[in-house]
């Protein structure tokens, strides 16, 4: 659905915008970004893809339930 307004979105939606489920994070790894589940110390489980590059959905790596682990910032 396409909506066309001047309206801003929380009128429309009410708090649903923006928000995630409880202990969700929304990270970018691999230049992708994800909503992810901690599961450890620098280990996420990928939730969903959030990307408009089809390619992404098609990547084995980035299938919802995956463990990926982060690397730490130096």
């Amino acid at each position: 659905m396409i909506l066309h307004t001047i309206v801003p979105t929380d009128y429309i939606f009410g708090h649903f915008t923006d928000q995630t489920g409880p202990g969700f994070r929304v990270i970018e790894w691999n230049n992708v970004k994800l909503e992810v589940i901690p599961a450890g110390e620098q280990r996420y489980q990928i939730n969903r893809i959030m990307s408009t590059n089809p390619f992404d959905y098609l990547n084995p790596r980035l299938q919802p339930g995956t463990i990926i682990q982060l690397e730490p910032k130096i």
